[in-house]
């Protein structure tokens, strides 16, 4: 069987109702977005969203499916619109969930997702689609138009409807000269708001800036002048999926006779599939294994290192940290060529520290403009996609609350009245059709935390103990109880961990066990509920231990029975 199949072909209908909602997307990351019909259903994107700080342990979030479990025999195919992980990443996890449900997508897109899936061991049958062609599911055709961003073969999608047309835009800005020398297909989305469009969805991130944003062609200038002052070897850190970025540091690395080093294994597996695909262009002969690179003098080595969002595990950290083979020395030079997401700005500051520390020369975005050059459309783009469009309705996403709420204020400066505007929560159904649209109930949704191999066993319980652990510390109480009377038989112990110095709290430790002793005190006759003893002592000792020391640790009574 071939590796790609060609989409199907089926008949369109005319007519109808249509239900959309997000399962994801709504505020940045984890974007999912669901299209239904009485007979079919597509999801456009599957991605995953990074955990915030407050969330130990977690590796990753993916959107919550449920909606989904009793409508698998409705969903026709998984359409993605590019290949960052915000909105692919989730494959991996959410295909189990779903057998049999094909991937469609343009040929990087598929080539990054399906590496990911193989090395997960998730099999399902994926159609690499071009620009021309036309993908129909059941009661959706699908067209691709070409967009601008910071990743190549990025699209947005023309969705023919029994309601109408919709043109889903996430993702995009017009950059008229990209890296990959492709500009936007303007004349396609002009065509489509010829046509008549029902519903435009609109990436609104970057609402709150002005003017247009600017060209992926700037940071080349800016790895320039940067590499010119470096003595020593040339840091860059950049999103792994970033391949427009990858190649102008290749093109830099080139030109100043520096043998090219890839550190972090997302960024060796995005490259290796880039350049098999034909969407980067890298001479062998310039890259070295990590291994290799003491050959080298330093001035002759650049390297590309996973880490641009402050990642404990990244390829960047640990060389940061003293535990990579690489080392940083005095006269290095590190480039962030990523602004932080939400969430991840304490961790790359931590970083930079770091990086600091160790002597090394390091440039962000905060002292130096030009090492970062966003993928989303700013204001008079986001107008420009608003009249080219045309659309009855418009509905931004990819954003948060205030960049909705700025979004809503640019489309009504374009003659939208609020009735037009739709703005609705995560799992919020939209039904359109007739010419109207309706709020039609609220699919549930939560977080679905991945934690190493666990999917979803870890649940906010799990996560506000983790957190009261990480902040106030764990006491441990061991109380020796003769089942049949309840009394307490023997020495009550209690250890602590990340809470009080033991060797220095005695009096302290003290008090805690006659605190115990006392909240069992008034019990009489055999223990029946060990649950009970459980709660009873920890709050006891919970209110003592806040009294004392102003600090809440997280209290494990355990019962031994005597």
């Amino acid at each position: 069987m071939a590796l790609f199949n060609k989409p199907k072909q089926n008949q369109l209908p005319a007519g109808g109702k249509l239900r959309i909602l997000s399962l994801g997307g709504v505020a940045v990351n984890k974007n999912m977005y669901i299209y239904e019909t009485d007979r079919d259903i597509i999801i456009v994107d599957c991605g995953i969203a990074f955990p915030e700080e407050d969330m130990p342990g977690v590796d990753l979030i993916i959107p919550d499916i449920g909606y989904l479990k009793d409508k698998k025999n409705k969903i026709r195919g998984i359409v993605l619109t590019h290949g960052h992980e915000d909105h692919r990443g989730g494959l991996p996890y959410i295909l189990p969930e779903l057998p049999g449900v094909p991937v469609y997508g343009t040929k990087l897109t598929v080539g990054l997702s399906k590496v990911k899936c193989d090395e997960a061991g998730v099999n399902t049958d994926w159609y690499q689609v071009n620009y021309e062609e036309t993908v129909k599911l059941g009661d959706f055709s699908i067209r691709f138009v070409h967009v601008t961003h910071s990743i190549p073969d990025s699209a947005n999608l023309i969705i023919e409807t029994p309601a109408g047309i919709i043109y889903h835009g996430s993702d995009f800005k017009f950059d008229w000269t990209p890296v990959d020398g492709l500009p936007t297909e303007v004349q396609k989305i002009a065509e489509a708001g010829q046509r008549g469009i029902l519903c435009l969805l609109t990436d609104c991130l970057r609402v709150e800036k002005a003017g247009y944003t600017l060209s992926e062609q700037m940071i080349e200038q800016t790895f320039e002048q940067q590499i010119q002052k470096c003595r020593g070897k040339f840091f860059i850190t950049t999103q792994s999926s970033n391949i427009s970025r990858i190649q102008q540091a290749v093109n830099v690395a080139q030109r100043h006779n520096r043998m090219i080093v890839f550190a972090g294994r997302s960024i060796e597996q995005n490259v290796e599939v880039a350049i098999r695909l034909g969407y980067l262009s890298l001479p062998r002969d310039r890259v070295v294994r990590i291994e290799e690179v003491g050959r080298f003098p330093p001035e002759k080595v650049l390297i590309l290192a996973t880490g641009s969002q402050g990642q404990d595990n990244s390829a960047l950290a640990r060389i940061a940290n003293g535990e990579h083979k690489i080392r940083i020395n005095e006269g290095d030079f590190v480039i962030f060529s990523q602004d932080p997401i939400p969430g991840s700005e304490t961790a790359v500051n931590d970083l930079i520290n770091t990086l600091i520390k160790t002597g090394a020369e390091v440039y962000y975005s905060a002292i130096l403009d030009d090492l970062h050059v966003s993928g989303h459309e700013a204001a008079d783009g986001l107008k420009l996609m608003l009249a080219l469009t045309k659309p009855k309705y418009v509905w931004p996403i990819g954003g948060t609350i205030r960049h909705i709420k700025h979004y809503v204020r640019l489309a009504e400066s374009m003659g939208y009245t609020r009735e037009r505007i739709l703005t609705p929560d995560e799992g919020q159904i939209v039904e359109l059709g007739n010419g109207r649209v309706n709020l039609d109930g609220r699919a549930e949704t939560r977080n679905v935390l991945i934690d190493g191999l666990g999917i979803g066993d870890v649940g906010n319980v799990v996560l506000r103990d983790r957190r009261t652990m990480s902040a106030d510390g764990v006491v441990m109480v061991v109380i020796p109880v003769e089942k049949a009377t309840g009394e307490i038989v023997g020495e009550i112990d209690i250890v602590s961990r990340g809470f009080v110095y033991m060797k220095e709290s005695d009096e302290l430790i003290g008090e805690a066990k006659e605190v115990v002793r006392a909240a069992l005190a008034d019990h009489k006759g055999p223990v029946s509920d060990f649950r009970f003893f459980r709660r009873h002592i920890g709050d006891h000792l919970e209110k003592f231990l806040f009294e004392q020391t102003h600090r809440r640790p997280l209290i494990l009574p355990v019962i031994v029975e005597i």
